[in-house]
């Protein structure tokens, strides 16, 4: 099972500029599966979803039906990366085996899940309007990803897995394998799509950012959405920190320059107490924000030095100054706090 891209899918993180309008349509978590009923327990059937189109109008329909392929993006790295867990203990082949040097045991790092999130993409991928390529998408990865989640709550309640010579385990490694290299596969697409299409529509609220002049929600914003498209071209690239040492910096150092001059726009409209009273923030907030903005940029750095002294990171797999690991890391909490100080 191919591993290169699995940090950085992990980190994976989308900016929401959105209202909060009940994107959980069928009333699920829509996490990992904490609250399945007992085997004593009988499970209430889930309610049908209501129709949004009869009820919200078309802006706020699409903003329902982006959240959703949101939290489907989300819920994707979630099952990836326990796909990736269920390798670390159990050989990619065929046949079922247990890898002799693994240093974990069977079931390592699985749990249940709870499947929601599915039928509410299976809802909304109809409804207007057409997002062409995550729909087409999100019709393909439903009964792999399915398949796979269902599989994983089999394993995750199965206290009784080495009976039998491993039988149980050896049914679920037929379903697994069967669908782990379509849903891989697919699920980059996917991510890579639903990342797109979070950047164009943050540009176009940054747009409306500008032109009220609201200068600190504007470059805080934009320099994560920088900081998103470096990501993205590291992705496109192949590059992980495994082969760190192998990014073209050609098309990054023009947006890391962009990073640092967005930064700057910021840091002097915070020096203007007009502009902080406009929007409604302290100094004081203006300035945390300010040095976690910087962090990103030292993180790119770092990461652009390691690039150029041509070594590769030693020990792959940990947050390491210089890796992606660690600039996904700190963009993901330049985006907790853009969405817990900012975002509607």
């Amino acid at each position: 099972m191919n591993k290169t891209k699995k940090l950085a899918a992990l980190m994976l993180s989308l900016l929401l500029l959105t209202a909060s309008v009940g994107c959980d349509l069928s009333g699920g978590t829509g996490g990992k599966e904490t609250d399945k009923p007992t085997p004593t327990q009988k499970a209430e059937p889930t309610p049908a979803p209501t129709p949004p189109e009869e009820t919200l109008d078309p802006e706020t329909a699409e903003t329902v039906k982006y959240n959703v392929y949101v939290q489907m993006n989300n819920k994707i790295v979630d099952v990836l990366d326990t796909l990736y867990s269920y390798y670390e203990v159990v050989e990619y082949a065929d046949e079922f085996a247990l890898i002799p040097d693994s240093e974990y045991t069977y079931k390592y790092d699985i749990s249940g899940y709870n499947t929601d999130i599915l039928e509410d993409a299976e809802y909304v991928v109809g409804m207007a309007p057409a997002f062409e390529e995550l729909d087409g998408l999100t019709k393909q990865i439903l009964e792999p990803m399915r398949t796979l989640m269902e599989t994983f709550s089999e394993i995750a309640h199965n206290y009784d897995y080495a009976a039998d010579q491993y039988a149980k385990p050896k049914e679920y490694h037929k379903a697994i394998q069967a669908n782990a290299a379509v849903f891989q596969e697919l699920a980059f697409q996917y991510m890579s799509a639903i990342q797109a299409m979070s950047i164009q529509r943050v540009e176009a609220e940054e747009q409306k950012m500008q032109e009220e002049g609201r200068l600190l929600a504007y470059n805080f914003s934009h320099s994560i959405t920088v900081v998103k498209k470096i990501t993205a071209e590291c992705s496109a690239q192949g590059i992980s920190d495994e082969n760190i040492e192998n990014l073209d910096l050609a098309p990054i150092r023009p947006l890391y320059q962009e990073l640092l001059d967005t930064i700057a726009d910021y840091k002097a409209a915070a020096a203007d107490n007009n502009q902080l009273m406009e929007e409604s923030m302290t100094a004081d907030g203006a300035y945390h924000i300010g040095t976690q903005i910087d962090r990103m940029a030292s993180a790119l750095e770092w990461m652009i030095k390691q690039v150029e002294s041509g070594r590769p990171i030693e020990d792959p797999g940990r947050e390491y100054l210089g890796g992606l690991i660690h600039v996904n890391v700190v963009l993901t909490a330049c985006i907790d706090l853009y969405n817990s100080s900012m975002a509607s």
